[in-house]
């Protein structure tokens, strides 16, 4: 009994003992200027515990005495501090190197110090991006030599141009996403699930990418798990925004001004259309506008009263934009995987536009044999739904102002009369296309092996798809607006699909020579398989404009449909030399040999080189002692 009651005391102050250690730790972190870091990763060593810092650099996490505490940031050099006594420590984090920082430029990655082309770096966690649905704008001002301009629609499309134009064609840059190539915008893609962004903007950086690297190349890397267990990050923004007028228009008074003026200062009778005019014409030859007459009605079934619409008030909005973004992050220096959701709702400042994104992605790597093999994936997929209006503001500026929204009835159209050009009543056109979208799926992703050969020598194998499928359907409803109209209801149906297989094996080599030469050496062949397929059919006359009724084999009217379709195959081989030497010379060269099904037989490939050459003069004796120059290369 003694020894069972001695056992159980002991078992107590163990308990005891252990609970005691367990310290509470909390504290700040930030960068050497004293500014707060967010989303620090903190990591007791050993366990599962892990946690992140907030906006403010703050955090809390449960550890032991004597237990090693890993801080790590993209961008920021790793901090490992012991703990102690204390409960609260404050943590300084320092930028990494850039010099000695590793970039992807095609294929391969190098140090950013041992570049001769012209490569730009963008990492998204130091942009505060605003809430947009193309990535990309978030680069505006940021990338020199870079043109970005949006023309402010819900989706963000973006005119991404690198070094200007330079071709009467396609000026679109190549985008390449975790190894994959692509040429479709960058809406499609969440920007809280990017890690970086490399802008090839030269010949030398981007011809390994061939003729389809004219226009510039912009390699995108995803996010990848991290190490030190799961992790949870949850993130929810919300805004408004408003359209700004950038000009006065014109009222119904100062329109017929602009009338009268033009037709006197042509030599003409202005009294025509809706408005009448008095006026006096004086001894010199000049006229003297009175009096602007505007009528009650402005049609003869006086159905129209003379209005003075604003119409960009009546087509504009307060409109919301959110975003909700989870994702899940687990690893160890085995393998690594994260899975993230992205909702992105943008409503457009006109009414009726809109862009709804849901999206999926999950990235995982796993490392076997020793580090000798390593295999993974990247994998997202993408539900899009946005409107399929055009440009209402176009109609909107056109439109008079005298024309009314609607009939006095409150029930028809407001439109056009005799004397007027036919422009369409904007507010018409979002009410009947309420119920028309676009929506579009996309599968897009690769798989990938890396194997160790021996000692600096590597080969890599990658089997990607990008697949597309979308949709439209277009309903047109009967009208009456002015004298515009549509006496018989029709409907539109797109069905598209297309997509690509690409298949790429590299082989790379380092090699150095007594610490002064540095070789690398690229060869790698790629295989890319493109087809796209599009069908379209119509009909008219329906006895109903119920959406819910309204499908191709309920019309009366005459069946319409057409197609076609594409199908092309590309096939590369490259190469690529780098030398380094004594880090203050450096020499690169590359080649692709390019070759497509869309050529004759004998023009079906040709050879792209490109060779550069660089200088780190900041390296030479005369300039190492220099503080004021951290890098200077020619």
């Amino acid at each position: 009994m003694r020894g069972i009651v001695l056992t159980l005391l002991f078992f107590v102050y163990m308990c005891s003992f252990v609970y005691a250690q367990d310290i509470p730790l909390s504290g700040k972190i930030s960068d050497m200027d004293g500014l707060p870091l967010s989303d620090v990763t903190v990591t007791v060593m050993g366990t599962q515990n892990v946690t992140a810092s907030d906006e403010n650099g703050n955090f809390k996490i449960n550890t032991v005495k004597g237990a090693q505490i890993r801080f790590t940031r993209v961008g920021k050099k790793t901090v490992f501090l012991t703990v102690g006594d204390q409960h609260t420590i404050i943590v300084t984090m320092s930028e990494v190197e850039e010099l000695e920082e590793v970039v992807v430029t095609g294929y391969q990655t190098q140090r950013k110090a041992d570049l001769t082309g012209a490569v730009a770096v963008v990492k998204m966690d130091e942009i505060n991006a605003p809430l947009t649905g193309n990535v990309m704008k978030s680069l505006q001002g940021r990338v020199p030599g870079a043109f970005i301009t949006t023309n402010g629609s819900p989706d963000g499309s973006a005119n991404v141009l690198i070094r200007g134009i330079g071709t009467l064609g396609n000026n679109s840059p190549l985008y390449i996403i975790d190894g994959m190539p692509s040429t479709k915008s960058m809406n499609e893609i969440s920007g809280l699930d990017i890690e970086s962004i490399q802008i090839l903007k030269d010949a030398s950086s981007s011809s390994i990418y061939g003729s389809r690297a004219a226009n510039g190349v912009i390699i995108i890397t995803t996010k990848k798990g991290g190490k030190g267990g799961p992790r949870i990050d949850a993130r929810v923004s919300t805004g408004i925004k408003n359209y700004s007028k950038s000009l006065d228009w014109l009222d119904t008074e100062q329109r017929g001004y602009v009338q009268w003026r033009a037709a006197r200062n042509d030599g003409t009778d202005p009294n025509f259309g809706v408005y009448r005019f008095k006026d006096t014409q004086n001894s010199d030859g000049t006229w003297r506008l009175d009096e602007i007459i505007i009528p009650e009605y402005i049609d003869d079934a006086k159905t129209m009263r003379a209005a003075n619409t604003d119409w960009v008030e009546e087509v504009g909005q307060t409109a919301l934009v959110q975003n909700y973004n989870l994702s899940l992050m687990t690893g160890n220096d085995m393998s690594r995987a994260i899975f993230a959701i992205d909702y992105f709702d943008n409503q457009g400042t006109v009414r009726g536009t809109y862009f709804e994104r849901l999206s999926g992605r999950l990235n995982t790597d796993f490392s076997l044999l020793n580090d000798r093999v390593k295999i993974g994936e990247n994998l997202s997929v993408t539900k899009i739904k946005q409107d399929i209006l055009g440009n209402i503001l176009d109609r909107t500026r056109n439109i008079q102002p005298i024309i009314p929204v609607h009939t006095v009835d409150g029930t028809g159209w407001g439109g056009p009369v005799a004397g007027m050009s036919d422009r369409q009543n904007p507010v018409r056109l979002i009410a009947d296309n309420a119920q028309n979208n676009r929506n579009t799926l996309r599968l897009f992703g690769d798989m990938f092996m890396e194997v160790k050969l021996m000692e600096n020598l590597k080969f890599r194998s990658m089997l990607g798809m990008d697949y597309s499928f979308l949709w439209d359907r277009n309903m047109q409803k009967t009208y009456v607006s002015g004298f515009m109209s549509e006496n018989v209801a029709s409907l539109s149906n797109v069905s598209n699909r297309w997509g690509n297989y690409v298949w790429n094996n590299t082989l790379t080599y380092k090699l150095s020579l007594r610490q002064k030469h540095h070789f690398d050496f690229l060869i790698g062949q790629e295989m890319i398989d493109y087809y796209a397929e599009n069908l379209q059919a119509g009909r008219r006359k329906f006895a109903s404009e119920d959406p819910d009724y309204m499908y191709l084999d309920a019309g009366e009217g005459i069946q319409t449909n057409s197609g076609s379709g594409t199908a092309y195959r590309l096939l590369s081989y490259f190469g690529k030399f780098n030398y380094n030497f004594k880090d203050k010379y450096l020499l690169s060269a590359t080649a692709r040999y390019d070759g497509s099904s869309r050529f004759g037989v004998n023009n079906q490939f040709g050879w792209f080189p490109a060779f550069s050459a660089g200088w780190r003069v900041s390296q030479e004796d005369f300039l190492k002692s220099a503080d004021v120059l951290s890098d200077l290369k020619s």
